[in-house]
């Protein structure tokens, strides 16, 4: 029954895709790191998309919690975003780069699964003392950097080790020459770690236990203005770079294809490398901050399409030939997708920079559907499709069911499509009565339908998480390459009367 195993391995990447590719010498990996990363992301992305559906009904109904403390909408929130970057993302990506890097590099595994494995572990608890210490009141105050000095202390440590493994691991290759992943897997934890330093002000812990301004510079314009540098670029520094890591390796494997250009690959890490740093001050357009700085905004934030095209041009000439796989290989269709929202996500975020669209669309809900376009748009999308390429390699076995996981991509696409544009329009209605003069107060019914619609599209965003979760846990629970060949076995009769 080998045949209709086989037929549901397509879907999800093929079982030759475990041997290396250089001399397919190495074809049996460790992978306990990739497993315990990649599990705990699954895990904590149920739980953060939650905490985004009680923000959503709270903006319905702002008493909704009222007799809760823990459920405030000034505690659910950070928990909310530093959930969809640390605990979801990251954690996704650490395990991505462990389950990439043995097979980028012709190793067994990483220098240290044992290590990896401890730092994941750690990881989790950081996060679960994250919820612990916002949910009581807890904060330093500041945007993505609400966690207290005492956890921020804990993740550098485990961001670290990981670092150390990563750089061990390159340092024991077997194979010399370092592919555009391996790039980026080394220097962007090198990237954020600096930048989680400095912009959580780690060298002034103030009131350590979060009762008071802690983690912050001593002018308030100063620490705005390197809070939004830091904010900026744990995108571009950290979950960016990350997705084009995750493409650069998923698109090749998936299409059997080799990258399209080299050139064009450095081409979008130098030009990211030099042009991100400065892009997250366009945030600050509408406020006192220098003229020389929002001209850096500006400027880096256009600039930034230069390797944003060259990484364009090299996925879609990668894939030329080979869209018939988009629609067969779910993956595949998870990584593209993301892909396109990537994309679209940059170029929206270079009209954001420039000053007359900025007055229109700043400090309004454009903004939220403009970050949930890359969060949830590029880089969940692609962590969903890595998360159901790796599994079945690591397991040796397909996922448990293909109609679930179906279902998991419809229902991500139709409720984030639904959830951006209702975010969107409600911008844009904000941003023409903030241009009249109109005070807020008498703006919000007028957006409270697209509110409801955003509650309602992203219920579908949190159901479709907990279907991948389910689908995975099942994975790892059955023999599920009996149940694929029961599935096809069903399908055999109207395949025969077709014929």
């Amino acid at each position: 029954m080998d045949i209709p195993s086989n037929a549901l391995l397509k879907r999800f990447g093929a079982s030759r895709d475990n041997i290396s590719t250089i001399g397919e010498t190495q074809q049996v990996f460790s992978d306990q790191g990739t497993k315990i990363w990649l599990y705990s992301s699954i895990f904590w992305l149920t739980i953060v998309d939650f905490f985004g559906l009680i923000l959503a009904l709270e903006l319905i109904s702002p008493n909704l919690f009222g007799g809760i403390p823990a459920l405030l909408f000034g505690r659910v929130r950070p928990l909310h975003v530093n959930g969809v970057i640390f605990a979801w993302l990251s954690m996704m990506y650490w395990g991505a780069a462990f389950y990439m890097l043995p097979r980028l590099l012709g190793t067994k595994g990483m220098w240290s699964e044992r290590l990896a494995v401890w730092t994941a572990w750690g990881w989790n608890i950081w996060f679960l003392l994250g919820i612990i210490t916002i949910m009581n009141g807890m904060t330093q105050g500041r945007e993505y950097a609400e966690f207290i000095w005492p956890l921020d202390v804990f993740l550098v440590v485990l961001w670290f080790s990981n670092v150390f493994n990563v750089l061990m691991t390159v340092v024991r290759r077997r194979v010399k020459p370092l592919y555009v992943t391996s790039w980026w897997i080394i220097a962007s934890p090198l990237w954020l770690g600096a930048d989680y330093i400095i912009g959580n002000v780690m060298w002034r812990p103030g009131a350590i236990w979060g009762n008071g301004v802690s983690g912050a510079l001593p002018t308030s314009m100063a620490d705005g203005m390197l809070n939004w540098w830091y904010a900026h670029n744990l995108f571009g520094l950290w979950l960016t770079p990350m997705l084009l890591a995750g493409l650069y390796y998923l698109v090749p494997r998936v299409t059997k294809t080799p990258l399209y250009s080299h050139t064009l690959s450095l081409i979008s890490f130098w030009g990211m490398a030099f042009f991100y740093t400065g892009v997250g001050h366009h945030h600050l357009l509408q406020t006192p901050t220098p003229g020389w700085l929002k001209t850096i905004a500006i400027l880096s934030s256009i600039s930034l399409l230069i390797p944003v095209f060259a990484f364009t041009v090299n996925i879609l000439m990668t894939m030329r030939g080979n869209w018939e796989k988009f629609f067969t290989n779910l993956p595949l269709r998870f990584g593209i997708t993301g892909f396109i929202f990537y994309f679209l996500v940059n170029v929206q975020g270079s009209f954001e920079a420039i000053q007359s669209f900025n007055r229109a669309t700043h400090f309004t809900n454009f903004v939220v559907a403009h970050a949930h376009l890359a969060l949830l748009g590029a880089f969940t999308f692609l962590g969903m499709g890595m998360i159901d390429y790796i599994i079945p390699q690591v397991l040796k076995k397909p996922l448990y069911s293909n109609r679930l996981a179906e279902w998991q991509y419809w229902l991500i696409v139709v409720g984030f499509l639904g959830f951006f544009w209702a975010l969107t329009i409600a911008g844009f209605i904000q941003g023409q009565a903030w241009m009249r003069g109109i005070p807020e107060v008498n703006v919000i019914p007028m957006i409270q339908p697209f509110f409801m619609m955003r509650a309602v599209f992203g219920a579908m965003i949190v159901l479709s998480g907990a279907i991948q979760a389910y689908n995975i846990w099942m994975t790892i629970r059955t023999n599920t390459r009996h149940v694929a060949d029961m599935e096809l076995m069903d399908k055999l009769p109207d395949m025969e009367v077709a014929q």
